[in-house]
């Protein structure tokens, strides 16, 4: 890794210091020195904050840190922007972008309260074709900063709690993030669910609770399907990274 020495004096011309920097990407004054010395990589959700720190664009600091030294892509966009943070799959795995990926930050939605919290995607694969199609770009808001009503037909961006705390070394497709569609079932029961135009087995249903998990018994019985599911295949309303807000996606007529 390449040692971001850059950073310090980006910082000092804001009239910022290192612990500016650290309550910015909420993580420790000497975890922002590991970054300067090229021991600890920015994180993917740390793109946004620290580039309007330094009063960059995300795609200018991307392009800054793979180079070690302060860089000007030549491409700013006005306000606030959301770095393309990879692609979701219905498996869990978060892909990065290709390096010719054509769109690498979108602006932050007009009638947006805030650009914290705010995490962009594009939809990697059909597992909900039939709400949003492969390709889409997702823009989702963490429910603890944008309200947003968690009722069923809602789309979540679950956090399968594997590589979420990526630390040193660790790539983003590490992270295991996938979206579900919460659904209400006839019998009251609560489920997050793929929507694939074609059934895949690859793509699993998860029950979903809003209880803690001391008020639940540790297994479920899941009569529609007759097995038994554990404790850790329901998903809980802490395991919600983020609800779908916006989707855009450029029209094609159908063939």
């Amino acid at each position: 890794m390449l040692a971001q020495t850059w950073i310090r004096a980006s910082l000092k011309e804001k009239g910022f210091k290192l612990k500016d920097a650290a309550a910015a990407l909420n993580i420790t004054p000497p975890r922002v020195t590991d970054i300067l010395k090229g021991m600890r990589e920015v994180q993917a959700d740390e793109i946004l904050p620290l580039a309007t720190l330094l009063g960059m664009s995300s795609k200018s600091l991307l392009s800054s840190l793979a180079a070690g030294e302060k860089t000007n892509t030549g491409i700013e966009l006005e306000g606030p922007v959301l770095p393309v943070l990879g692609s979701l799959t219905g498996t869990g795995d978060l892909l990065p972008l290709p390096e010719d990926a054509p769109i690498t930050s979108v602006p932050v939605p007009p009638d947006a309260e805030s650009h914290e919290g705010l995490f962009c995607y594009i939809m990697g694969d059909d597992s909900l074709e039939q709400e949003i199609r492969q390709g889409s770009l997702i823009i989702a808001g963490d429910p603890r900063t944008h309200f947003f009503p968690m009722v069923p037909g809602s789309i979540f961006i679950v956090d399968m709690g594997s590589g979420v705390d990526i630390g040193p070394g660790v790539d983003i497709d590490a992270r295991k993030l996938t979206a579900r569609q919460y659904f209400r079932s006839s019998t009251g029961e609560d489920w997050l669910v793929p929507l694939p135009t074609n059934h895949n087995p690859h793509y699993e249903s998860w029950r979903f609770s809003i209880l803690p998990a001391e008020l639940e018994q540790n297994v479920v019985t899941n009569a529609e399907i007759g097995t038994e599911t554990s404790a850790h295949k329901i998903v809980r309303t802490a395991d919600i990274a983020a609800v779908v807000m916006w989707v855009h996606r450029r029209y094609t007529p159908e063939k």
